[in-house]
């Protein structure tokens, strides 16, 4: 290993990392909101166990060094640190043989070539495009060794299929997300719940001025310190009566829809049409629920207890905010032993409620068993697991690709779905971006064939999907990426949530069904986003004192 002292500091092209212990927090949320309020570029990204519910991992990444938006074939990249011109400086030498660049250290623009006329997939997938904005940070020096020395978290949208196939042209939509944006994190906070632990790691990428930037990292790491030494809870409250006073009645949060139900439901027959022509065997349309939202974290705090789900996620960007609670991994890949897999689910029914809203366990077991024997759900799940594994069979070594799990049953807050688990070994000569590139966009939420899929769901929605279909998660320097499918999110600009919802068309279907299937998927997210509404999230510190029952210090957050 390369010690820091033997680095040429001044010369871009490694990475110091600089760790420290915190004590545990248990919420996440109240963390996050706390060293990064309303701060832009900032993401939080947690996961949960399926059946039990229980916290796993949290990662924070609130300090980014560099922001990388891609639209089209353009990459923009633009440092947010002093820091973060070192790494940046690093990319721009590193693309100059790939791409056309325009612009200097602070920020600059790479502009990769057309690879969607090279007929061969094969080809398409080894081109150079633009996912080399990402995969270049892998080449930086991993001086410490840490596994998130180099750790970039973001999201990719549906739309970025059109990187690599031919699409019909659409309109921009109310999600504008770009095809992707990347943050590279300076600044990482990681809690392990399992094993009651939290980290802080900054990364400090060499180059001119590196010693003031280590300097600047040390400090920062010892406010992060001092703003966690007390345990940090969120809950969320009731107003009190003093809020909105001069309204003696709320105004009423209307729910909107961009595709009413009689318009959804000849969608429907008109893509069963396209099945019965041979173009396609299964199709995802979708619609789009919208409503205000005027505070995007107390709205995540509400779905979060909801909902818990595998993964949950919350992106503040400068421009829109993205959160979410998903039970679908879009793609998963292990550099230790090169796994990578997809989590296909599909097949949902509601959840077994009582009349006055508990839960009846009859009721629910008998609504599994409905779905577990519904021909129509378990074809289409089988064709989606068929879809799956020929996804995976592209990229992983012959031989290796199976099937680790069939048919089970998750359940979350309004539904449930049946869900499988499809894996295999990565090719030697593929990363992980490979690996999505091949696989993009999930058939959960496409169809199958997946490029005529996604060619009728541009004709019959008409507009790009943004985030929606898309995914949302991290990749490291060591190549390991975990994502997850933007579904059961919002997108959220200028105070509007967009909460989109779809359903799998298949020969059989019924076309009210698939419009009500749609209404269950969105309705934790919009009954998440009400509630928010009427309450305020009311962050409590609680001193880290043995032997003394101290009260906990409370602060409304406005």
């Amino acid at each position: 290993m390369q010690s820091e002292s033997a680095l040429n500091n001044q010369q871009p092209g490694a990475v110091v990392t600089i760790t420290d212990t915190l004590s545990y927090q248990s919420d996440p949320l109240a963390v996050f909101h706390t060293l990064c309020a309303e701060k832009d570029n900032t993401l939080l990204l947690e996961s949960a166990e399926v059946d039990k519910k229980h916290q796993l991992k949290s990662l924070l990444l609130t300090d980014t060094a560099v922001k990388i938006v891609c639209n089209g074939n353009t990459v923009n990249f633009t440092a947010l640190s002093k820091n973060g011109v070192n790494a940046l400086t690093f990319a721009k030498q590193a693309l100059v043989s790939d791409a056309s660049i325009t612009g200097d250290n602070q920020s600059f623009t790479a502009t990769f070539a057309d690879v969607t006329e090279q007929l061969d997939e094969r080809s398409r997938l080894l081109a150079v495009n633009p996912f080399q904005s990402l995969r270049l940070f892998s080449q930086l020096k991993n001086t410490n060794q840490h596994p998130f020395a180099i750790f970039l978290g973001g999201a990719f949208a549906f739309d970025m299929m059109a990187m690599s196939e031919s699409l019909p042209e659409v309109a921009d939509g109310e999600n504008t997300c770009p095809d992707f944006v990347y943050y590279l994190a300076e600044t990482l906070i990681i809690i392990d719940h399992e094993k009651q632990s939290s980290e802080v790691i900054t990364n400090q990428f060499t180059g001119v001025g590196y010693e003031d930037a280590k300097q600047a990292a040390l400090a920062r790491i010892t406010a992060i310190k001092a703003s966690l030494f007390t345990d940090i809870t969120a809950t969320l409250e009731f107003k009190s009566s003093g809020v909105n006073s001069d309204k003696n009645v709320k105004e009423e949060n209307t729910l909107s829809c961009d595709i009413d139900d009689n318009a959804f439901c000849q969608i429907v027959d008109d893509l069963k049409e396209n099945i019965l022509a041979g173009d396609i065997f299964q199709v995802v349309p979708s619609r789009t629920f919208s409503l205000t939202c005027s505070n995007n974290l107390n709205a995540y705090k509400a779905l979060k207890h909801r909902n818990p789900s595998p993964y949950m996620f919350y992106l503040q960007d400068s421009e829109f905010c993205i959160f979410g609670a998903s039970p679908e991994s879009a793609l998963k890949y292990q550099q230790s032993n090169r796994q990578v897999e997809i989590y296909p689910i599909a097949g949902t029914r509601p959840r077994g409620f009582n009349a006055d809203g508990s839960l009846s366990p009859d009721l629910d077991s008998r609504i599994e068993l409905d779905l577990r024997l519904d021909k129509k759900e378990l074809a289409e799940h089988i064709m989606l697991v068929d879809l799956a594994r020929n996804d995976i069979a592209r990229v992983s070594q012959p031989g290796t690709r199976h099937v680790a799990d069939l048919l089970k049953v998750d359940r979350y807050s309004h539904v449930m779905h049946l869900v499988s688990r499809v894996c295999g070994t990565l090719e030697h000569e593929l990363d992980a971006l490979h690996a999505y590139q091949a696989c993009m966009n999930m058939g959960t939420l496409s169809g199958a064939p997946k490029v005529k899929a996604t060619s009728l769901i541009r004709e019959v929605e008409g507009k790009r999907r943004g985030s929606y279909g898309g995914a949302v998660g991290y990749l490291t320097g060591e190549g390991d990426m975990d994502t997850c499918i933007v579904i059961r999110s919002a997108f959220v600009k200028n105070e509007r949530a967009q909460i989109q919802a779809g359903a799998g068309v298949v020969f059989d279907s019924d076309p009210q069904s698939e419009a009500n299937e749609t209404k269950q998927k969105a309705q934790a997210v919009i009954s998440a986003i009400k509630e928010a509404e009427d309450k305020v999230l009311i962050i409590s510190h609680q001193e880290r004192q043995q032997n003394i029952n101290s009260d906990a210090l409370t602060q409304e957050v406005k």
